[in-house]
């Protein structure tokens, strides 16, 4: 493409030679032959090739965040002025909003009572089975394999064997006389055996014999040496002062401790070890339980959990919002928002505002970036990462180093060329860099040492090839020695096949006949034609009409437009280009 270009340049400068030339004609007279056919040679040289590519366009900070009502809601309080420093975390505006407070407390409260159900189903999945709670004497509840139960369900009774307990009335002269913790001698009904027990407690209110006396109920506690059992009939004896005295009447042996056993889970009974009856020990299983569908209510219960939880957490956030922090360190300005009016001015403690109510925005001074422009042909040659050299306008002589942060994928096309967004972002520690101002970035493509270089209008495209015409040491021309190339800058291309050191190559006539051009205007129609030849089919004023300036595209400068001295649509503007050059209007 660039050696399509230089012959562009070649034709243009050859137009040109032909202006000048007429200009000279009229003025001076005509030239001599010899002067016109006068040939010049290039010779190959060494040196250091740059290649890069360059754009202008105005800094911004590389952080921003616009500070917005993230809810509609109700200011409680706001700490901000028009243009302040903030540091990460300052609390900036404080809203509130009681829908949304009552939102996350609804959202609590049921994810609580989820948690509690999930947790009694965990439960009833780990009370599978049942076990004696103490030892002693098993009775089963109205139950068989296979019966379906609930939490509440009764499985069985332990009734403590170890001890028993009595009561048995005594006259209150008798029992008056008596104390917690006597010994109190109980026969079993029917068996010639004496018992000792032991006074628990003793009644304070009397009750009637019947007969018109009085007595006291006293409570006994026996120690079970496996020769009695609870339901038998016993009566009590008391020695009070060297007489004995009798209990007023029998009854029967109760357990000192009865544990009952409940279900604490659904399903079916799967197995009962032991018959009524029988003695059971602490920690004896004493039922089994099945449930198919527990398992499948525990997945549910969680799956619902899980839900529940994504609930809380984004009516947590959303309160949590409510209290506006600054991103990062930096300065909150309301100018990003609003340049003229101070918009703060109408906010305050109460005031209501809606979601996405701008207040203004905190930016970050520390890093500055620059989006410049860089033709589709340069994007292939640009990567994140690349080293880049930033020079502004408002310090001349100052060169700011800067990284490659951010290459664009989406382009934007003006004119029939299109652009791609290339962000250089740049250390700002002396904070000199500010907002809006003009500077140009220029992103090192490939800077080689000792390249073998000729002049970009020396070489020529023929036949998909690319040539020179090489000056041989006889004197005679090799009018298409063929060579291969490697980087190129606006000035030089390095040559890596088919010359050496010291060789000469012969450069078109019309670039020594350019007398009626500076050298700063070859140049720079030198580097417009690496470009593209100004955006093609123009000639030296544009190729749609016009005799120095206009065209559709010219080369030297204008564009769209056409006649003599007309401006237009391309040319010499602002977009990235391997030089300064790039996609503007404008006139010479």
């Amino acid at each position: 493409m660039k050696f399509f270009r230089s012959k562009w340049f070649i034709v243009i400068v050859a137009i040109c030679v032909c202006a000048g030339g007429s200009y000279a004609y009229l003025a001076k007279g005509k030239k001599s032959k010899a002067a016109e056919t006068k040939e010049v040679t290039f010779d190959v040289k060494k040196g250091n090739i740059r290649s890069s590519v360059s754009g202008t366009a105005q800094f911004e900070p590389k952080d921003t965040q616009t500070i917005s009502s993230t809810e509609n809601a109700n200011i409680k309080s706001i700490h901000l002025t028009r243009n302040q420093p903030v540091k990460a975390g300052d609390v900036l505006i404080e809203l509130t909003s009681s829908n949304l407070e009552n939102d996350l407390q609804d959202a609590q409260l049921s994810y609580e009572q989820m948690q509690k159900d999930l947790t009694a189903l965990q439960q009833q999945k780990g009370l599978m089975g049942v076990t004696a709670p103490i030892g002693g004497k098993l009775t089963y509840a109205n139950i068989d394999l296979g019966s379906t139960i609930n939490k509440s369900t009764k499985i069985a009774t332990i009734g403590d064997t170890s001890t028993f307990i009595v009561t048995l009335p005594f006259f209150v002269e008798d029992a008056s006389q008596l104390h917690k913790g006597d010994a109190i001698d109980i026969t079993l009904d029917g068996f010639m055996i004496t018992k000792t027990g032991t006074i628990v407690a003793i009644a304070k209110d009397p009750k009637s014999d019947g007969k018109g006396g009085k007595l006291f109920d006293i409570d006994i506690q026996i120690p079970n040496d496996n020769s009695m059992d609870a339901g038998m009939n016993v009566m009590g004896s008391a020695t009070i002062g060297g007489r004995t005295v009798d209990s007023q009447g029998k009854a029967t042996l109760q357990y000192m401790q009865i544990a009952t056993i409940l279900a604490g889970t659904t399903g079916n009974v799967s197995d009962l070890p032991f018959k009524t009856g029988a003695i059971v020990h602490k920690g004896d299983l004493i039922a089994s339980f099945l449930n198919d569908t527990l398992d499948d209510a525990i997945l549910t219960a969680q799956s619902a959990l899980e839900r529940q939880k994504l609930k809380v957490d984004a009516a947590q956030d959303k309160v949590d919002s409510l209290k506006i922090v600054a991103p990062f360190d930096g300065v909150f300005s309301t100018d990003f928002v609003n340049k003229r009016v101070d918009i703060l001015s109408s906010f305050h403690a109460g005031t209501k505002v809606t979601s996405g109510t701008q207040f203004g925005t905190v930016a970050s001074f520390a890093k500055m970036q620059l989006p410049v422009q860089v033709d589709e042909l340069d994007l292939p040659n640009i990567k994140v990462g690349m080293k880049a050299e930033i020079k502004v306008d408002s310090f001349p002589g100052r060169t700011f180093p800067a990284e490659v942060t951010q290459v664009s994928t989406v382009g934007t096309t003006t004119n029939g060329v299109t652009f791609y967004d290339v962000v250089l972002t740049t250390e700002n520690k002396d904070n000199m860099l500010k907002y809006g101002m003009t500077a140009t970035g220029e992103i090192l493509i490939q800077d080689k040492k000792d390249a073998l270089y000729i002049p970009p209008e020396a070489l020529q495209l023929q036949r998909g090839k690319r040539v020179v015409t090489l000056k041989n040491a006889d004197g005679t021309n090799e009018q298409a020695h063929e060579v291969k190339i490697g980087i190129r800058s606006t000035t030089q291309i390095e040559i890596t096949e088919g010359l050496k050191e010291g060789d000469k190559v012969v450069l078109p006539v019309a670039v020594k006949r350019q007398q009626n051009l500076s050298q700063d205007e070859i140049n720079r129609l030198r580097q417009q034609f690496q470009q593209g030849a100004g955006g093609g089919a123009g000639g030296f004023g544009g190729g749609a009409g016009g005799n120095f300036q206009g065209g559709a595209g010219g080369n030297f400068q204008g564009g769209g437009g056409g006649g003599t001295g007309a401006a237009g649509g391309g040319g010499n503007g602002g977009a990235a280009t391997r030089t300064n050059a790039g996609g503007g209007g404008g006139t010479r």
